[in-house]
């Protein structure tokens, strides 16, 4: 027997984030890059963002959740960065789901496919759309899902897949303040210098505009010309991001100090006026597999990797 094929209701941003976020609490650390993502500064009114869910919205207290649902986030103006993340708690099971939860799951991304090639926002920066969905930090039960429901069409355009270490953060907000005199002699933190940009842009896969970054939460360690040799950026889901030691400065521990830096300040609230108050008690980071120096890092922060995630392009038009 087939699944009923669910419907998306689009959400108006300000109960979406009261609605929504009590729902996601539940399923921590599952739920953190969706739970932060719709929290963004950056979804700004002018960015038009759809805030969806397979269930309608309603006033005061009458939400009535199903046991099963999936939430979505969108920003489809981001032509060129992850635009879309969505959970459902049915990620949260045991792996391999069963054969009836894998086929639910797999209904649910057909519907939110379809309902995001539906959307028609004209006001939106950068309409109209391309027809890539750019989706984020996709569970491995929801990767198994979209391979599945794309298979026939071959409408995954590019896929990437990563580790996802979950980290608390609540040991983090009580650790002391390094100084700087434990950085080699000569060598400083400061935030990321905007005029130096363009290193970290060439050197992240994950690709992010100028824009995005410049309003992020950041650390890095500049040498004694003043020049980035290190940095790290909380990311635009609350994720521990872009983190980077450029090749002559590797295996002085500056990766494990720039991250354990901006995880202590985000767990203290200190980018609360940034938009970012860490309150979810994780941060997550994708890290590339076989990646040692990240994964040294990552038990270091007392990280654990939890499931595999990926970034995977759907091509709408094939679909």
């Amino acid at each position: 027997m087939k699944d009923k094929i669910p419907e998306f209701y689009l959400h108006e941003q300000s109960i979406a984030l009261r609605t929504f976020l009590p729902v996601l609490h539940e399923h921590f650390p599952h739920s953190n890059p969706l739970y932060n993502r719709l929290q963004a500064p950056h979804n700004l009114p002018s960015r038009h963002c759809v805030f969806a869910a397979t269930f309608p919205p309603s006033p005061g207290s009458a939400l009535s959740v199903p046991e099963i649902y999936t939430i979505l986030f969108a920003d489809r103006s981001r032509h060129e960065e992850s635009q879309i993340w969505a959970f459902n708690p049915l990620v949260t099971h045991l792996s391999p789901l069963s054969e009836r939860e894998q086929n639910t799951l797999s209904s649910h991304l057909v519907s939110a496919i379809h309902f995001l090639r539906a959307l028609t926002i004209p006001s939106a920066p950068g309409w109209p759309f391309s027809p890539v969905l750019r989706f984020a930090c996709v569970h491995q039960s929801m990767t198994q899902s979209f391979r599945a429901i794309t298979e026939s069409t071959n409408s995954i355009s590019r896929i990437t897949t990563w580790n996802s270490w979950m980290i608390p953060t609540s040991p983090l907000s009580s650790a002391p303040q390094e100084s700087q005199s434990k950085l080699p002699a000569g060598f400083t933190l400061s935030r990321v210098p905007e005029e130096q940009l363009d290193i970290v842009l060439s050197t992240s896969e994950i690709k992010r505009q100028p824009s995005t970054y410049l309003v992020l939460p950041s650390v890095g360690v500049l040498n004694e010309s003043g020049k980035l040799a290190a940095w790290g950026y909380i990311g635009i889901d609350g994720s521990l991001a872009t983190l980077y030691v450029l090749p002559g400065y590797r295996g002085r521990g500056l990766a494990t100090r720039v991250a354990m830096e901006l995880l202590r300040r985000l767990a203290r609230g200190e980018y609360a006026d940034l938009g970012y108050a860490g309150s979810s008690g994780w941060v997550h980071a994708d890290v590339k597999m076989g990646n040692e120096g990240s994964e040294g890092v990552m038990r270091a922060l007392g990280g654990e990797v939890s499931w595999v995630s990926s970034y995977l392009w759907v091509d709408g038009d094939r679909f």
